[in-house]
């Protein structure tokens, strides 16, 4: 069964040519940046946020830094959210431009078949134009997929941002 799937997958590989590998490369990377910073958020950041809040109890009401202070913690706790995300922002715009590149390796295929075997033989072009769409569908789809959940990620950020700046004036 698995040899099935894997002579599938492989064959995939084959049809679009060594770009798409370089695709996959990036969806790896794309996906394993994404992972990490959902489970920082999900159960780090409530470790730094119960840390940060002690430390804002500790601090006098009194205090005439109190301003700076807080914005000092929301500050650190936002870049300690935002860790990595401009790196997914360009794995993001990156792929469509590899899958590009992939298009044009397969339409540089095609014109070589054309020159050596003639305009006539169409089955020859057919996998010079395989090689040519799946690496461009490829970037595309991990793209968007990147970005929908990219975005998600920025709005989960926004939001923690905001409700510990909250949580800070209520004790501050």
């Amino acid at each position: 069964m698995f040899e099935l799937y894997w002579d599938d997958l492989s064959g995939f590989f084959d049809k679009g040519g060594l770009v798409l590998y370089f695709v996959f490369f990036l969806a790896l990377c794309l996906w394993s940046s994404l992972i990490e910073r959902y489970i920082y958020i999900s159960y780090e950041y409530k470790k730094h946020k119960i840390e940060v809040l002690k430390e804002i109890n500790l601090i006098s009401k009194d205090n005439k830094f109190k301003d700076e202070i807080k914005r000092y913690f929301c500050e650190q706790t936002s870049l300690k959210l935002r860790a990595g995300m401009p790196f997914i922002n360009t794995i993001i715009i990156v792929c469509p431009l590899v899958g590009l590149l992939g298009t044009v390796t397969g339409m540089i295929e095609v014109f070589d078949v054309m020159a050596i075997q003639g305009s006539a033989n169409v089955k020859s072009m057919a996998s010079g134009v395989s090689m040519a769409t799946i690496p461009t569908m490829a970037g595309m789809v991990v793209a968007l997929s990147g970005l929908l959940f990219e975005k998600k990620l920025e709005l989960s950020i926004t939001n923690h941002t905001q409700e510990l700046e909250l949580e800070i004036q209520k004790v501050i």
